[in-house]
């Protein structure tokens, strides 16, 4: 009988990344172990595409990994470069911006993998350094003319949950709005998410969806398990994402990534 190729997609903040933003030894070993077996990994996260590839570079030192990043609107394959990419209508951007400003809600906007920022406030800062990426402070982020890949509003947990519905009517159909951490609210293109990247990379590379598992921690992850045949959520994940995961594993922090490895897919550790 032939083996079925599997391929593993990772979350990187929250799942794979302890709380100290640390990429734990034993799992890149793990994933070491995936590629020796013949096996793919892949790379899906809210961050910058920048963001990513630095970190995936320094932990590893080569570039051989799949990247989807702004929360699927940007997919990079080594050697092919980007081969999906999505960004907002200016004219919907324009409202998103204006509907932060009003609510006082720290807003950030992603154009050709950079950041801007109109405040050079401590939200800003805390983001940079997390992200290990540079920003641009503007005066008018309206005035920038190319359009974003995605917008991000910074701000209280709970202000934010209750601004979803309202922000959700005024991007309409143009934009998909959800969190991907507590405090961060995201806007990308309608036509962009973990699931659809995840689509589309399956049908580029040629791998089985039902033979993939993904690894995840909050709501821009539930895209993602609509769509793959086996879905493993670490304990610190939302709720809503545990309740479609096949397995719970333990948190970032007690590394559930390799704990569900020892429980379901135990040939891969050494």
């Amino acid at each position: 009988m032939v083996r079925k190729t599997k391929t593993f997609v990772f979350d990187l903040d929250g799942t794979v990344l302890t709380p100290k933003n640390e990429f734990p030894l034993e799992t890149k070993e793990l994933i070491m172990n995936i590629l020796k077996k013949g096996d793919n990994v892949v790379f899906a996260t809210g961050r910058m595409h920048i963001s990513a590839k630095k970190l995936l570079d320094r932990v590893f030192g080569e570039d051989v990994f799949p990247i989807i990043s702004y929360n699927g609107a940007v997919v990079y394959v080594p050697d092919k470069g980007f081969i999906f990419e999505k960004t907002l209508e200016l004219s919907t951007a324009h409202k998103v911006i204006d509907f932060f400003r009003r609510n006082n809600i720290h807003v950030q906007t992603y154009v050709e993998d950079i950041l801007y920022t109109e405040k050079d406030n401590e939200e800003i800062k805390l983001y940079s350094k997390h992200a290990e990426v540079p920003y641009t402070v503007v005066d008018d982020l309206k005035a920038i003319h190319q359009p974003p890949i995605k917008i991000l509003g910074i701000g209280d947990q709970e202000l934010l949950d209750r601004l979803i519905p309202d922000l959700k009517n005024v991007v309409g159909n143009s934009a998909t709005v959800f969190k991907s951490f507590s405090i961060f609210l995201d806007v990308v293109p309608a036509d962009a998410n973990k699931g659809i990247a995840l689509r589309f990379l399956a049908d580029y590379l040629k791998f089985d969806l039902s033979e993939t598992i993904v690894f995840g921690d909050n709501e821009n992850d539930i895209f993602m398990f609509e769509v793959a045949g086996r879905k493993i959520a670490v304990s610190n994940a939302v709720e809503k994402l545990k309740e479609v995961a096949d397995f719970v594993s333990k948190s970032n922090e007690e590394n559930g990534v390799y704990f569900a490895f020892t429980q379901l897919f135990p040939e891969y550790i050494v």
